[in-house]
Order: structure tokens, then C-alpha cells, then sequence
């Protein structure tokens, strides 16, 4: 069979393969294609002479041609031209009546197959841009409730971020809540001094040095201009050593664009027992008073607010201790 039609079928190849190869961009050379297609064509015309008619026979052979190296190249139109223009035999011959269900069939599923091949791939695609966009907004969502609960210039907790972690603390009651309210001594002069863009600087640096002093389960937040407050979970006797490792922090000057600048801070503590309802508020308040009265002090130290009846202690840190009630000093 394949002797009688080798001449009609090198020339259906060959042109076939100049149609499709330039471009097409597969490993495969125009000879390696004409050779399988040729092979194709081959199989298709002992078809044409087969009984019982082979279409599923054809069908398989036209499925082959969306497979490797055919599925990289836009053949279908050209593989149409090719089969069906393809006229084997003598007119009226059973080879040439039936070639052209045969190949019709061969080109039907060869359609049938690239359009499969295509679903499944828009369907990767799309999965693939779905998830992609799934992605994005979950990234999107996390940095707008990051954005809403953190400090834009220092990336700190914010105040509805730092209440909400102290109620989570006041919820544990094995130990209690401590509150360090840390305000920056003289800030003001260092905005007038060196400007906004310097004072910008110092308040990062400060915020980087708050983290690095404050206890892991700490959480350190920007509560105004140049006041942060760090809470924890503590007992009583830890905040001390926390107070003096914050104002350990912020003793050597910062350096800036325009030079050092120097730094200190006023810190008051507040302490809520783990056997009593921790009011936020509260809290806060007493530590704004403690701190007021450190800096009323002198500055540069830190005052532990009294729990009940205790008195309030005022600590530099090395230096003499003074003992305070609130709005009366005491030589100690």
C-alpha cells in the first residue's frame, strides 16, 4: 500500500510541514515531522481499506496529532488542508471513497483533542490567576489590619492594639498586667532644635531600642507624639527591672543625619494583680501619674505607681532613691 502512494504522500507531507514548522518553535526538525505525518497517513489509508469501518481506529490516530512535537504548532487548519485534500486511488475505489470519512473522522478528533487540551489549560490559567488573586487580597487584608492597628512611622502598636493585648493579658490569671508609660524628656526641643524629619528619626530609633529592651511577651506601643507604653504580663517586682532595662535603652544618644542627638525618658509603671478586674483606663492613668512624678523628679528615672495603700518609689537607676507620694517629695 504504503509503495503505491509514496510519492503522493512525500509531497502532502512536505508541504504540510512547510506550513507549520517555520516558527512553530518545537525541538522537532520539518523531516522529523514529515515522517511521522507520513506515518500517519499511512495508517489512515489501511484503514480506508479495512472492514468493519475503523472509526475509532481513526479517531486514535487523530488524537496523536494534538501529542508531542505536534502540540506546540497551530496545525489544525493545515492538517485539514492536508488529509482531506489528499485523494488516494482511482476515483471510485473503496481506498478513495472512504478516505474521506476516514480522515474526516482523524481531523474531528484532532479538533476534539486541541480544544481539550485548551480547557484544560484556560483552567490551569484561571486557577492559577485565582489563586494568585486569592493570594494578593489576603496580602492586601493583612496589610490593612496591620496598617489599622500599628504606628505608620515606627510600625509600634497602635492604642486599639495595645488595649486590646491587655485585655488578653488581664485574661490570664496566674500573673498580672504591668504598664510602663515611657515619655520622652525635652522631646520638643529636639523638633525645634533639628526638625520634624530629625525628630521622625529619633522617635524609629527610640522604637527600635523599646523592642529590643522589652520582654518577649511584651507588646510596645506609640501612644502619642513622643509617649510609648509597653505592656506585659508580670508580677509586681518584675517591673522594676523592666523600667531600668528601658531606661538603660535610651541612654547613649541617637545618631541622626544631623548629628547625635541626645535622649532620656521619664517612665511611670502601673501594676494590676492578677486577683483583681483590670480596668485599661486605669491602668493607664495611674502610670501617667507615676510618670509625671518622675519627671517631676528630675527626669531621667522611673516612678512605680502604688497598688492600694502602697507608697509610689521613684528610681534612677544608680542613683540616691526618693521616696513620693503623689504631689508632696520626701527626702528617703
Amino acid at each position: 500500500m504504503r509503495t503505491e502512494f509514496d510519492t503522493q504522500i512525500a509531497a502532502t507531507t512536505r508541504d504540510w510541514a512547510r506550513a507549520v514548522h517555520p516558527g512553530s518553535g518545537i525541538a522537532a526538525s520539518a523531516e522529523e515531522l514529515e515522517r511521522r505525518f507520513g506515518s500517519m497517513i499511512d495508517e489512515l489509508l489501511v484503514l480506508a481499506g479495512s472492514e468493519p469501518f475503523p472509526v475509532p481506529a481513526a479517531r486514535a490516530i487523530g488524537r496523536r496529532l494534538a501529542e508531542e512535537p505536534f502540540e506546540r504548532t497551530r496545525m489544525l487548519a493545515p492538517a485539514s488542508r492536508a488529509l482531506l485534500g489528499f485523494a488516494p486511488g482511482e476515483p471510485g475505489s473503496l481506498v478513495a471513497t472512504r478516505w474521506p470519512f476516514v480522515a474526516s473522522h482523524a481531523i474531528d478528533s484532532y479538533a476534539e483533542a486541541l480544544q481539550q487540551r485548551a480547557l484544560a489549560l484556560q483552567e490551569r490559567n484561571l486557577n492559577a490567576a485565582v489563586s494568585v488573586r486569592v493570594q494578593e487580597i489576603a496580602a492586601l487584608q493583612h496589610r490593612l489590619q496591620h496598617e489599622a492597628t500599628h504606628d505608620a512611622l515606627t510600625d509600634l502598636a497602635n492604642r486599639s492594639l495595645l488595649q486590646e493585648r491587655v485585655l488578653s493579658m488581664a485574661a490570664d490569671r496566674t500573673r498580672g498586667v504591668g504598664l510602663l508609660l515611657i515619655d520622652l524628656d525635652d522631646f520638643k526641643q529636639v523638633n525645634d532644635c533639628y526638625g520634624h524629619a530629625v525628630g521622625d528619626e529619633v522617635l524609629v530609633e527610640i522604637s527600635r531600642r523599646l523592642r529590643s529592651a522589652a520582654p518577649g511577651e511584651a507588646v510596645v506601643s506609640r501612644y502619642g507624639g513622643d509617649e510609648f507604653v509597653v505592656a506585659l504580663p508580670a508580677w509586681r517586682n518584675t517591673l522594676r527591672e523592666a523600667a531600668m532595662r528601658v531606661l538603660a535603652a535610651l541612654q547613649e544618644p541617637i545618631r541622626t543625619a544631623a548629628g547625635p542627638v541626645p535622649a532620656s525618658a521619664s517612665v511611670g509603671t502601673a501594676f494590676c494583680p492578677a486577683n483583681r478586674a483590670c480596668d485599661f483606663a486605669d491602668l493607664l492613668r495611674s502610670a501617667d501619674r507615676a510618670m509625671y512624678s518622675a519627671k517631676t523628679a528630675g527626669k531621667r528615672r522611673f516612678a512605680l505607681a502604688p497598688v492600694e495603700d502602697d507608697e509610689e518609689d521613684i528610681d534612677t537607676g544608680g542613683l540616691p532613691t526618693v521616696a513620693l507620694r503623689y504631689g508632696a517629695a520626701v527626702a528617703g
